[in-house]
């Protein structure tokens, strides 16, 4: 079971992005962004999704300082679409945090975690 994090705006419909995506594969907890990104730190979360209005701001920023640059990396920057190849890519590169812009989540959401569900063999 992966253990998900949400944060930042529009959790609420992340957190049912996740769940949709994930089922029963999938544990979603809904929490600030600081908490989040310590729980992931701690290993208490495996994953860090967030959302803000522009994707490449505060989704990601106190993860950033947390969890490490490397770490973290936004999939959907406000007016773009998520590219299911280079989330992908991210995922296997050993990424732990994802950010996007409020209008993608739907899009982003199932596409981050059928590729961390892919990875950890649980597809």
């Amino acid at each position: 079971m992966l253990r998900i994090v949400v944060g930042g705006l529009k959790k609420d419909v992340t957190e049912r992005a996740v769940k949709a995506a994930g089922g029963e594969h999938v544990q979603v907890t809904v929490t600030s962004d600081f908490e989040g990104a310590k729980k992931v730190k701690a290993g208490d979360a495996d994953y860090y999704l967030g959302a803000c209005n522009s994707g490449g701001g505060a989704a990601l920023s106190v993860a950033i300082g947390i969890l490490g640059y490397g770490n973290c990396s936004t999939v959907a920057k406000n007016g773009q679409k998520p590219n299911a190849e280079a989330i992908e890519k991210l995922v296997n590169e050993g990424k732990i945090a994802f950010g996007m812009a409020v209008e993608s989540i739907e899009q982003a959401v199932p596409i981050i975690v059928g590729s961390l569900l892919k990875k950890h063999g649980l597809q």
